[in-house]
């Protein structure tokens, strides 16, 4: 089976805070092809993971089966699958929408204004007019 492997810029793009405390198992944690910062990542699964739990504000990515999320711990980035407390998950729901509408909400950075739009804003304002006093 060919390891996943994942751009460095996309290992981890947090589109999601967790919503509340929960407990969750490291599945596997992701590690540089090379010593640069732009290298490329390669996820290494863990067998058995151990469980922790999450905080409440974390900024998090969502991914996209089932509910495994990945967040930054102790400076690396880990993939971790949602361990549902005891009666938590009715039998007949879906991990995946039953972790998204409890454990997490949307978020995303406040975009930036960019390079060009302050240059544009700059070259569209008029010069004060000079004084003949």
């Amino acid at each position: 089976m060919k390891p996943e492997r994942v751009d460095a810029r996309d290992v981890l793009d947090p589109n999601a805070k967790t919503a509340r405390t929960l407990s969750a198992r490291i599945v596997g944690h992701f590690v540089h092809c090379g010593p640069d910062a732009w290298d490329d990542y390669i996820f290494e699964p863990l067998a058995a993971g151990e469980p922790i739990a999450v905080m409440a504000d974390v900024p998090v990515q969502t991914e996209g089966e089932g509910a495994c999320f990945r967040m930054r711990r102790r400076g690396e980035v880990v993939r971790l699958e949602w361990l549902p407390a005891e009666g938590e998950l009715p039998d007949v729901a879906d991990r995946q929408a039953a972790f998204a509408t409890t454990c997490v909400r949307p978020w995303g950075e406040d975009p930036g204004r960019g390079a060009a739009a302050v240059i544009a804003e700059k070259l569209t304002q008029t010069p004060p007019k000079p004084s003949l006093d």
